[in-house]
Parts: C-alpha cells; structure tokens; sequence
C-alpha cells in the first residue's frame, strides 16, 4: 500500500486547530480522519506528552492501568459507541482499524483510505514537539507532504490550556498560583510553547514552500481570509464564506489570569518572543510589545533600587 497523506496540522495547541479541522473536514475535495488526532508520530514514551498509542502491544493498551492505556480504552468505547448509534458503518470499520491495528507506517497510510483524488491529512498539535528524528521520519514517509503549524501568542496559549485542563479556577492563595507555576513549567508545556525550536525542526526537513505558518490572531479576526490562505497551500478550491465554521471549537473556560501569572509567563517566553519577532514579525511584534508592557509595569511597581529596563541584564 502506498496511500498518500497531503498535509499535518502541527498545532500549536490552543490555537483554533479543532477549529480548522472542523472546516477542513467540509471541504468536498479534502478528507480527514473521523478522529482529529492520531498521534501516530509522537507515540514514543520518550515524549513528555503521552500517546493513546504508547503501549505497542493490543493487550497492554486494553487492559494496562497507565493513564494513556486507560484513555485508550475510553476513546475507544466512544468512538465505537458513536459509530454505532449513528449507523456509520465506515467509521466503524476506521475506529477499529485505528484502535485494533499494529502501528506501523503501513498501518498509518491505511488509516487514509478515501475516494481517489482527495487531499488527506490529519491535525495532531502533538506534533509540534517532535524531536528532528521523527520529523526526518515523517518526511522520508511523505516528501511532498505539506505541513501547516499555527501560532498562538504563547502567554495566551498557556494560560488558555490551564483553563483547558483545569476547568474551573479556583485562585484561593500561593499555593494555588505555586500549582499553576508548576503546571506551566512541565516539560510538555515547554516544548509545546518552544516555537523556535519547533520551527528549527520542521523548517530544517522540509522546504518553506511546503511549510504554511499562520496566527490565531488572524484567525480570530478574519477567518476566511485565514481559511482561504489554507485552502489556496492545499491546492483545492476556497470556501464559500457562508460554509465556514466561524464560531470556537474546544474552548477554554473564561478565567482572568492572575497578574502574578501574566507576569510569570512573561518573563518565561521574553526571549522567546524576541527571537520569534525577528524570525517572523507579524503579531509576533505585538507579542513582545505586550510582554514589554507587563514587565514594564512589573518594574514600574517594584521599589526604585530594583527598577531595571526591559532587556537589561542585572549589574548592568
């Protein structure tokens, strides 16, 4: 088998891609899976973000007690149960090819069986922290894959995925605000907030032309525009604009980040930002002028012996 996959969406998380796979879906001339992520590629334990597919043998997955094998277990009970109830006699046959399989690239490739002529792909924001040997791996699978990676201002994506996680907040002292510090500075938050060294990676395997880098800032403000964008890099025609999804998908519950964490996160992807600005420009010139601003106001706070200009390094 030698099935074809188009494009990867490769996040960034919390920023409109279950979104763009509810438009992308619609399209007549693409197909995508009936599950938004596969996290085939970064499967590996070795990733701080666990797969649903860790485990390599069928009955670890089954009946392993890890969390990513019990997640296994629901995701597939609800996939299955909505193929039934909905008498969807092919996605049951896809959730038990994807649940029941043996991963392998063989396997993957099955997973996009469609009508001949569509444009395939499929959305896993995961993706974005792969390490360069899986992203070599992806290429030598599918050189001519077009990859798609949209960007968030990550003091924003932050926060929007501790909202995401948690739920309701409920900021009741240090101790509180010391377990969202904590949360933000997990290995899976750094990597999936590490733009540069996801661009570095990607960038380095596959050339610009194939490589589609946009901002949820835009998204936000004129989606078609964005969508059409996409479509046009995919190479099938432009939505109509009364058939795209304009309304948020997967969003996050509304919460005031804490100035204390505003200011947390802040001084975490300054640098960040300033590579991203230089590399990029765009909103992410807004992005640092706003983290300029918090810290500014930080500094402007603070007793005058320890006011220090944003950039300065200290005993300058």
């Amino acid at each position: 088998m030698n099935q074809k996959v188009d494009f990867l969406g490769i996040g960034a998380q919390k920023a409109a891609t279950s979104w763009l796979y509810q438009n992308l879906r619609r399209h007549p001339d693409i197909w995508m899976p009936p599950r938004k992520e596969l996290h085939y590629f970064d499967r590996s334990p070795a990733y701080p973000s666990s797969s649903d597919l860790a485990s390599e043998h069928l009955m670890d997955r089954l009946f392993g007690r890890e969390p990513h094998n019990k997640g296994f277990v629901n995701r597939f009970v609800r996939g299955l149960s909505r193929g039934i109830i909905e008498k969807d006699w092919n996605n049951i046959d896809w959730t038990l090819r994807y649940f029941l399989g043996t991963y392998n690239d063989e396997w993957y490739r099955s997973l996009f069986k469609c009508d001949k002529g569509k444009v395939t792909g499929e959305i896993t924001p995961s993706y974005s922290i792969l390490g360069l040997e899986d992203v070599k791996h992806v290429r030598e699978m599918f050189p001519e894959l077009k990859v798609i990676l949209i960007l968030r201002n990550p003091i924003e994506r932050t926060w929007s995925h501790v909202r995401f996680d948690w739920g309701h907040l409920v900021l009741d002292g240090p101790g509180q605000l010391d377990k969202i510090r904590k949360f933000i500075d997990d290995p899976n938050q750094a990597l999936r907030g590490d733009y540069v060294r996801t661009l570095d990676i990607w960038s380095s395997c596959f050339p610009k032309e194939q490589l589609f880098i946009g901002f949820y800032d835009d998204i936000v403000e004129r989606p078609q525009v964005v969508l059409g964008n996409i479509c046009q890099f995919l190479g099938v025609s432009v939505f109509p604009n009364d058939r795209v999804v304009n309304r948020r998908v997967n969003v996050s519950r509304v919460q005031d980040m804490p100035k204390e964490i505003q200011l947390y996160l802040a001084n975490k992807y300054y640098p960040e930002l300033q590579k991203l600005n230089a590399l990029l420009g765009g909103p992410c010139t807004a992005w640092l002028k706003e983290s300029e601003e918090i810290l500014n106001a930080a500094n402007q706070r603070a007793a005058p012996e320890r006011l220090m200009p944003v950039g300065a390094a200290p005993g300058n």
